[in-house]
């Protein structure tokens, strides 16, 4: 499931030595695939394949790490109520998954609210710093720790000790919650387990993503060096969409202390990871957050592929052959499965480009 550093064996370009390896192996061509590139056919398909890659399905098959970045400035009272009623839908598309869901804040400040990246307990007194599928509650203690009591009532008082910062910080604050992965954030972060975080914000980098704020560049390279090709990163965002003139100006005029800004730099780090925007102004998240449910059922059942393939090339091979047909498809250079193959499987997989 893992990117191209998972591979047993990559990029051989001889076609005799694929026709070698397929005589020897057990397992059948998944005749049952079928994608966005036509991708299917029988083994005496009388195709030339240029590129030969295998991957070994590991023991982190099935899993994700989820960070929720909750904007817990003074405008987000409402935004939060609306989220906090939909954990089913925020995991409708993650059935069989091994997911482990943790929240932090956009508050990187000194000051009385400042989280600083850390991630925080589920529920009122609750002690359970992830939910996972066998969370008892998990409905309740989701929507008891989004729904933020430093956020209500601030919004026509905004002082700057009783009330988070204004100033909010979403990548940063990814930056801080990856340091703390041996710390106090070793709850969430598994070794070679794909992440996924999910921004919830009106406002964009340091409120207007001034020249000084973290950059999408910044996050994508400071995750890369912490883990060093061992999982992948995709962020997704319900925020202000660039653009969207309409939102901007009904997040602003929610209180006398509202400001909001476009999510430029939430959009461009959810661009570098193929992650997603979703609109914070919509009445119901229930869509957007089943969305990005199934974009994370995605990542954990993909494979990233060295090179794009040629369209009505790709076929794949899995070792040992499953019990009953995995269909796929091949959206740009990743294979995705419908469901992710067993830990153990071999895939193997034969293109043009």
């Amino acid at each position: 499931m893992k990117s191209p550093n998972h591979a047993v064996a990559s990029a051989l370009v001889a076609a005799t030595l694929l026709t070698t390896l397929v005589a020897c192996g057990p397992a059948r061509w998944a005749e049952h695939g079928a994608g966005n590139n036509g991708a299917s056919g029988s083994p005496d398909t009388a195709v030339k394949p240029a590129v030969f890659e295998s991957f070994l399905q590991d023991d982190a098959a099935n899993k994700v790490d989820i960070l929720i970045v909750n904007d817990n400035s003074a405008s987000m009272d409402e935004e939060q109520t609306k989220m906090s009623t939909r954990f089913a839908n925020f995991v409708s598309a993650l059935k069989g998954i091994d997911y482990r869901i943790a929240m932090t804040t956009t508050d990187i400040d000194s000051k009385r609210w400042g989280q600083h990246g850390k991630i925080m307990p589920w529920g009122t007194g609750g002690k359970d710093l992830v939910l996972t599928p066998a969370t008892l509650d998990a409905s309740t203690k989701f929507k008891q720790t989004i729904q933020r009591t430093e956020t209500i009532g601030c919004i026509d008082v905004n002082d700057g000790y009783y009330c988070p910062s204004s100033t909010e910080q979403p990548l940063k604050a990814i930056e801080l919650a990856i340091d703390e992965r041996t710390g106090a954030n070793s709850a969430l972060f598994r070794d070679n387990v794909d992440f996924v975080a999910v921004v919830l914000s009106d406002e964009d980098e340091k409120s207007t993503g001034p020249s000084g704020a973290t950059k999408a560049e910044d996050v994508v390279a400071h995750f890369q060096k912490a883990f060093n090709g061992t999982k992948r990163m995709n962020v997704h965002g319900i925020v202000v969409k660039p653009g969207d003139s309409v939102c901007l100006k009904k997040q602003a005029s929610q209180g006398k202390g509202a400001k909001s800004s476009y999510a430029t730099r939430v959009s461009a780090l959810a661009g570098l990871t193929n992650g997603s925007l979703n609109s914070i102004c919509d009445s119901d998240y229930s869509k957007s957050l089943s969305s990005i449910s199934s974009q994370v059922q995605k990542l954990v059942s993909s494979f990233d592929l060295e090179q794009a393939p040629k369209a009505g090339t790709v076929k794949v091979k899995l070792v040992p052959a499953p019990s009953e047909a995995l269909n796929w498809s091949v959206e740009g250079n990743h294979l995705i499965f419908s469901t992710p193959p067993a830990a153990g499987t071999r895939i193997e997989v034969s293109y043009e480009i």
